[in-house]
C-alpha cells in the first residue's frame, strides 16, 4: 500500500492540472466577453484596466452589457450593476496559467523524443505571457504632435499625470523640474476641509507641497458660497461627469482634464500659499518664495526620445468618392545629432530605432482647427523592451507544433522521424527565407 502524497506534493499536482488549466482558460473567455461588451460604453482604456490588468473584477455593469447585446429593444433593464470582487481579473488569471504551464507543461510533462515538440510549444506559450508581462510593467506609450518645419524629442504619455515643479530660471538655462508620480496623489479625492491630504518635500526647496482634492475629471467653478471650505481664490473644483453627452459612453482617459489644490508651506514661517493645478490651465501656478518663482502645474508624463524628430511633409489620401481618410503619410527626418535621415511613416508601417517605434496616428489639415492652414500630425510612440517577443514566441509554437506533428505523421508512415522532422524544417525555412527575399 503507497503513501498518501505530501502537502506540497497536492499543491503542485493541483497547480499543474488540467482542470485549474480549464477553469482559468474558461474565466479568460467571460473575461474577454464581459470587457468587450462593457467596452461599447466605457471605451477600451478603463475595460482593459477593469477586466485584463486587474487582479480581481470590482464590478460588472450587466446594464451595459446587456445593451451591448441589442437586448434593451426587447426589454430595458436599466442601470443594473453587480458588486462582486470575487471574479478573478486578467492579471491574476495570466499568472496562475504561467505557473500552471511550467509546472504542467515543462516540469511535469513526460520527456521523450514524441514530446519534444510539445514542450517547445509550451515554451514559447510561457514566453508569450512572460512578453505580456514586460509589457504591462515596463512598456511606455504615448503621443507626439507635430505641424509641418516642426522638429520635437519628447512625447506625452496617455495615460500618465504627474506634478511638476519648476523653478524659473533666466532664458537660455537649462530647464529642470521635480515631477510627482500619479501613485502618490490620484487617492486623495476627498474635500480639503475634512478629507485626504499629502505633504511633499525636498531638499532643493524652500517649501513643503501639500496635494489634497484631487479629482479625476473636473474644472474650477466660481464659488457663490463664501463659507466653502475648499475654495481657494473664490474658485473651488467642480467635478465632472466621465460620461460623454454627445455618445452617452465614457469619456476616454486622454479626455479627462484632472484637477487638485495645491498649498505651497514656507518651511521656515510656515505662511501658506494656495492655488488650483488643473490639467487644461492656460498657464501654471506661480508660487514666490523671496525673489525665486515656481511653476506648479499638473499634466501628462513627458518622456524623451533618444532622437528628434522633424516633420517635413504630411498628406492624407481618402477614399474615391468620400471624404473618409484612407492613408496618412507623414515624411519626417530622424535627427540624431549631426546626423539626418529622412524617413515615411504611414499606417501599420511605422519607424523604429533605438527601441522605439513612431506609428502614424491622426492628421489634421489645419482647416479644421484654426491652424492657419498648417498641417499637423500626430505619432502614437511605443518604447516596448518586448516588442518582438509575442512574434518570436509565434514562431517558436510553429515549430514545436511542426515538429509533433511529424513525428506523429512518422510513426502512421513509419518513416525514420528524425529524418522527416530535418527535412520539413529545412523546406519550411528556405520558403520563409525566399518570401523574405522577395518582400
Amino acid at each position: 500500500m503507497s503513501a498518501p502524497a505530501s502537502i506540497p506534493s497536492r499543491i503542485i499536482a493541483f497547480l499543474s492540472s488540467f482542470g485549474l488549466a480549464a477553469v482559468v482558460l474558461g474565466l479568460l473567455l467571460i473575461l474577454t466577453f464581459l470587457g468587450t461588451l462593457e467596452q461599447a460604453e466605457y471605451g477600451l482604456v478603463a475595460s482593459q484596466e477593469r477586466y485584463f490588468e486587474s487582479v480581481f473584477v470590482d464590478r460588472i455593469d450587466i446594464g451595459a452589457c446587456w445593451r451591448a447585446l441589442a437586448f434593451d429593444h426587447y426589454w430595458n433593464i436599466g442601470n443594473v450593476i453587480l458588486p462582486v470582487n470575487i471574479l478573478p481579473g486578467g492579471y491574476l488569471l495570466m499568472a496562475i496559467l504561467f505557473v500552471n504551464m511550467f509546472l504542467g507543461g515543462l516540469i511535469r510533462i513526460r520527456k521523450s523524443p514524441r514530446t519534444i515538440g510539445v514542450v517547445i510549444s509550451h515554451f514559447a506559450i510561457l514566453f508569450m505571457i512572460a512578453a505580456g508581462a514586460v509589457t504591462y510593467h515596463f512598456a511606455k506609450e504615448g503621443i507626439l504632435n507635430l505641424t509641418e518645419g516642426q522638429t520635437h524629442d519628447e512625447f506625452q504619455s496617455f495615460h500618465e499625470r504627474v506634478i511638476e515643479i519648476e523653478a524659473v530660471k533666466p532664458a537660455g538655462e537649462k530647464r529642470t523640474a521635480l515631477v510627482i508620480d500619479q501613485r502618490l496623489f490620484t487617492d486623495l479625492s476627498n474635500s480639503s476641509d475634512h478629507g485626504k491630504a499629502r505633504t511633499f518635500t525636498h531638499e532643493s526647496l524652500p517649501f513643503d507641497l501639500v496635494i489634497t482634492n484631487w479629482k479625476q475629471h473636473a474644472e474650477p467653478k466660481r464659488a457663490t458660497d463664501v463659507t466653502r471650505g475648499d475654495a481657494v481664490d473664490g474658485y473651488f473644483i467642480q467635478a465632472l461627469s466621465r460620461i460623454d453627452p454627445r455618445t452617452s459612453q465614457l469619456l476616454a482617459d486622454e479626455a479627462l482634464s484632472q484637477a487638485c489644490i495645491a498649498i505651497a508651506k514656507d518651511k521656515k514661517t510656515g505662511a501658506e500659499q494656495k492655488g488650483i493645478l488643473w490639467e487644461f490651465a492656460a498657464a501654471p501656478w506661480t508660487a514666490t518664495f523671496g525673489d525665486q518663482k515656481y511653476l506648479i502645474n499638473i499634466g501628462r508624463r513627458s518622456y524623451r526620445l533618444p532622437f528628434a524628430i522633424r516633420l517635413d511633409h504630411t498628406e492624407q489620401e481618402k477614399h474615391p468618392g468620400t471624404e473618409r481618410a484612407r492613408r496618412f503619410t507623414s515624411k519626417v527626418t530622424k535627427l540624431h545629432g549631426p546626423r539626418e535621415e529622412k524617413r515615411v511613416i504611414t499606417m501599420n508601417e511605422p519607424v523604429r530605432g533605438e527601441g522605439y517605434a513612431l506609428f502614424q496616428s491622426s492628421f489634421d489639415d489645419g482647416t479644421a482647427s484654426n491652424a492657419g492652414g498648417v498641417k499637423r500630425s500626430g505619432f502614437q510612440v511605443v518604447e516596448n523592451p518586448s516588442d518582438h517577443w509575442p512574434l518570436i514566441s509565434c514562431i517558436i509554437v510553429s515549430i514545436g507544433l511542426l515538429i509533433h506533428f511529424m513525428m506523429m505523421l512518422s510513426r502512421a508512415m513509419k518513416w525514420n522521424p528524425w529524418i522527416a522532422v530535418t527535412n520539413t524544417l529545412l523546406i519550411v525555412t528556405a520558403g520563409f527565407v525566399i518570401a523574405y527575399w522577395k518582400l
